[in-house]
């Protein structure tokens, strides 16, 4: 099976490492700012990108709305099970590097009914298509390896961003069969 998908260069990749929104230490989050800066935020709703940025949340009783899974971390497996916190939506196949077109789709359906999108292949520039899909107001945290989490507020400018970083991505067709678990 074949599925379109807009592909990333080497150029953006570096973009898009610095971090989107406001970036909350580690240390920050153990000292409970971060449950702090969500209270402040009031967003209309919550999607993590990440195992361990959903872990983070959960374990400090932030549920989120959608989360966005790959079992992995750090380019390894996740141990902790995360199915056993938060029932699964659904699950999609997105290659490393790559944002398959019908993402926004899936993350919108996800959405509607709230828990786990289980991906298979990578889910850090779900990102993207995620602040395309959630209404202004909602908050998306993702991970910022070895820093912390990186909260983004969804609105009007960021959404012009995702847009265009997504108008940049060369077009391609993949072959869903080749995509790595």
């Amino acid at each position: 099976m074949k599925l379109k998908a807009f592909k990333i260069s080497e150029e953006l990749r570096r973009e898009l490492s610095k971090p989107w929104g406001l970036v909350l230490t580690n240390d920050e989050i153990a000292s409970g700012k971060l449950e702090e800066i969500i209270e402040s935020m009031r967003p209309t709703q919550i999607l993590t990108v990440g195992d361990v940025t959903t872990w983070v949340f959960l374990e400090r009783g932030l549920k989120p709305r959608v989360a966005l899974i790959d079992m992995r971390t750090l380019r390894g497996p996740y141990e902790m099970d995360l199915t056993k916190r938060m029932r699964v939506a659904c699950e999609m196949i997105n290659p490393p590097g790559h944002i398959v077109s019908i993402a926004e789709e899936i993350i919108s359906e996800a959405v509607k009914r709230g828990g786990l999108v289980v991906v298979k292949g990578e889910e850090d520039l779900l990102v993207i298509p995620s602040i395309l899909t959630l209404p202004e107001g909602a908050v998306i945290a993702y991970g910022q390896p070895n820093i912390g989490v990186v909260l983004i507020r969804v609105d009007e400018e960021k959404k012009r961003k995702a847009k265009e970083i997504l108008g940049l991505m060369s077009e391609v067709e993949i072959d869903v069969s080749t995509v790595p678990s």
